[in-house]
């Protein structure tokens, strides 16, 4: 490959709950209501401050980072990787967040999409989509998707991996992540972290099987087509 970018994916994960550092003076929601408020914070709490990618300590996260690193392994392959966060936006994996308090869990879609606008979340993704991505990952639920907007999925050029039943288009590759699927996997032989952290999980199992493969660059890039990749899935975890 001579170094040469061939195949481009970008990976979206969210915040989760558990986090490395915490402070009893962290933010809530109500403290953080604009795109400045993670300068303003990043000053306050500057000695609990740690990269995005590493903040985030649950099962999903975790795995999510595994996948990501095994991924850029691969000669060919480059991999942009941000994170959701309730608190700050649209984060990249090494901008230095500090700790708070807020979800998007549980928040109802109005007040969500409210303060993903606060945020400034939905045009930072469709900058950032700009970039002639091969392929999305979207370790998302559902409230997080639906702080991530819409009017970015045009610019990705042809698979997007998803867990919601409800997202239609031909880039799609939806695939289950409730306990069934969950099991399934498990009794295939693979490391499954419960449904909470499958999102995470099937990202690194993906990239574990490319590595294995004879032609690492090649599977990655069998990628693009959405159906292959969706069976794929499905039959490494018998589903």
């Amino acid at each position: 490959m001579n170094g040469e970018v061939e195949m481009r994916i970008l990976v979206i994960g969210s915040c989760g709950k558990k986090k490395q550092t915490q402070s009893p003076d962290e933010p809530s929601c109500t403290d953080l209501t604009s795109p400045d408020s993670l300068e303003v914070w990043q000053k306050r709490l500057s000695s609990l401050t740690v990269r995005a990618r590493e903040m985030y300590t649950g099962n999903q996260s975790r795995e999510l980072t595994r996948g990501v690193d095994l991924l850029r392994k691969i000669d060919g392959v480059h991999v942009t990787y941000v994170i959701i966060s309730a608190g700050f936006g649209l984060v990249a994996e090494d901008e230095m967040v500090p700790p708070y308090d807020c979800s998007f869990s549980g928040m109802k879609k109005m007040y969500i999409l409210h303060r993903s606008r606060q945020l400034g979340i939905g045009k930072r993704v469709v900058t950032i989509s700009q970039q002639g991505f091969d392929l999305a990952y979207l370790a998302l639920g559902k409230n997080y998707l639906t702080a991530l907007g819409s009017g970015w999925e045009k610019n990705i050029l042809n698979t997007i991996v998803a867990f919601e039943k409800g997202l239609i288009g031909s880039k799609y590759a939806i695939i289950p992540s409730g306990n069934k699927a969950v099991k399934s996997f498990s009794n295939s032989g693979y490391k499954i972290h419960g449904a909470a952290g499958f999102k995470g999980d099937l990202l690194r199992i993906l990239a574990e099987h490319a590595l294995s493969s004879d032609d690492s660059y090649g599977e990655v890039l069998s990628w693009k087509e959405p159906s292959h990749l969706r069976n794929l899935i499905f039959s490494m975890g018998h589903l």
